[in-house]
């Protein structure tokens, strides 16, 4: 691994790091919003029903970052669309450390979600266009861990123990945003590939030179240049050409699976977290919280060492296979907590949900974004991603409004029965229908895609002669 692509690997995931660290930072302020911790003033006081809002209304921030994310890289650039995805972050930031309001809040959550959405776009694309094939996984899948560690980041500093208040904890969020602010300007290189269709081949050349650390990168560069050259043959994609059969495929993959991801339960799991926790005699809801963050991120953590040597597809077959026998057992332990000894309620609970958090941080939290930046062809990479992004947040904005609605319906024992057949449809989707991408080019998987590709056929790809 090169020092350059590690660096802008490293640099490049700032941005989903905040994006976590957002999505995080209701969670620690909640009493302090609410009034209940006035240790640090209380100079802003919601109701629990706004505080729900402030922290739900970040999805529609990412709906509307996701939607121009990726129409903007196409135009301007991976590098420049970072530095746009900085300019609401750094506004949304700031808005919500001065809010004086509720609606100022909301505003500036709107905006922190307007800048997740738009690198939820193009950070997993502009690595996967760096990264070199080997290694495009376990890099890919840094974009996960980085969102992971933005949310733990966000429970660390919001430990009693830091003392900061809702004000300055929104503060921090400032600084990653302004490391990447000043990287996309500064250090960043473009990608070979839009390079290559800005028409910039020599620049290509010297930038693929740097990314792996030789001059002899032509057989690369000519492989880049014909994917591109061909895709310049065809007709700037529309939302009509994304449906046409020869993208359908892709379109149902990429969207399906990150529209899965959403609704295998993973809100269910972090909402009740706390409860089981403290009904397992953990009461510090603090503790708690970084317990299951640190979980997530180091299972995370393997998922990034295991993705290019298992394979996409086996790492979310273990995936969703732990993940139903966990839901399926939350769904046991709701039911019957009542009737059973508490020592074996805990050891149910405590199990089911660390068991649950480590299955889907191995395989359903990071691969479905790995995939969506291999799979689309270069000519709609762009668009594509903007909409498999868009559903991806909208799935987790009609998962935060039905939530409650179902868990009071159905009881929670139903909620986590229906997320084990959805988990069981995830398996059965992927088994059927998505292909196994690993130690191939983007440009190898866009020439399977044309021509045999339907997901089927064992859903393994052949691979080209392999490069000298």
């Amino acid at each position: 691994l090169k020092p350059l692509v590690l660096m802008s690997v490293l640099l490049a995931t700032l941005g989903p790091l905040t994006f976590g660290f957002s999505l995080g930072y209701t969670s620690p302020v909640s009493q302090q919003l609410t009034g209940v911790d006035c240790s640090n003033g209380c100079s802003l006081i919601l109701s629990a029903s706004e505080l729900a809002s402030v922290g739900a209304v970040v999805n529609i921030g990412g709906m509307i970052g996701s939607s121009l994310g990726g129409l903007v890289a196409d135009r301007v650039g991976g590098t420049r669309t970072m530095v746009l995805a900085c300019v609401p972050f750094m506004i949304g930031f700031l808005g919500t450390a001065s809010a004086v309001s509720y609606w100022m809040l909301v505003v500036g959550r709107v905006l922190c979600g307007v800048g997740g959405g738009m690198v939820s776009v193009m950070t997993p694309v502009y690595i996967a266009e760096i990264a070199p094939t080997r290694l495009r996984g376990m890099l890919g899948s840094m974009h996960q861990l980085a969102a992971v560690i933005g949310i733990l980041l966000s429970y660390v500093l919001g430990l009693r123990a830091f003392e900061l208040g809702w004000s300055s904890l929104a503060l921090v969020g400032v600084a990653p945003t302004m490391i990447l602010l000043l990287s996309a300007l500064l250090v960043l290189p473009e990608t070979p590939r839009w390079l290559c269709a800005a028409n910039r081949p020599e620049a290509a050349r010297e930038v693929l030179r740097k990314l792996r650390g030789t001059p002899n990168v032509h057989v690369e560069l000519a492989h880049i240049q014909k994917a591109v050259s061909a895709s310049a043959d065809e007709p700037k994609a529309t939302i009509a050409d994304l449906l046409a059969p020869g993208m359908r495929t892709q379109m149902c993959i990429g969207c399906g699976m990150l529209m899965l991801q959403q609704f295998s339960g993973i809100n269910a799991v972090v909402f009740y977290s706390a409860d089981i926790l403290k009904d397992a005699g953990i009461d510090d809801a603090e503790m708690g919280a970084l317990g299951v963050g640190l979980v997530q991120v180091l299972a995370t953590v393997v998922c990034c060492q295991l993705i290019d040597r298992s394979g996409r597809r086996t790492l979310i077959f273990v995936s969703t296979a732990g993940m139903a026998a966990s839901t399926s057992l939350l769904a046991v332990y709701f039911h019957f907590k009542e009737d059973i000894s508490s020592r074996l309620a805990t050891l149910l609970s405590v199990g089911s949900l660390m068991a649950y958090m480590v299955t889907f941080s191995l395989g359903l939290g990071a691969i479905p974004w790995v995939l969506m930046s291999e799979i689309f062809p270069a000519h709609a990479r762009g668009l594509a991603s903007s909409v498999a992004t868009l559903a991806s947040w909208s799935s987790s904005f009609v998962v935060t409004q039905v939530f409650k609605g179902l868990m009071e319906t159905i009881t929670p024992a139903g909620v986590f029965l229906c997320c084990t057949m959805e988990i069981i449809f995830t398996f059965v989707f992927v088994m059927k229908f998505v292909p196994e991408t690993k130690g191939l080019t983007l440009e190898q998987i866009e020439v399977y895609f044309k021509t045999s590709g339907r997901g089927k056929q064992n859903c393994v790809i052949t691979p080209f002669p392999a490069r000298p």
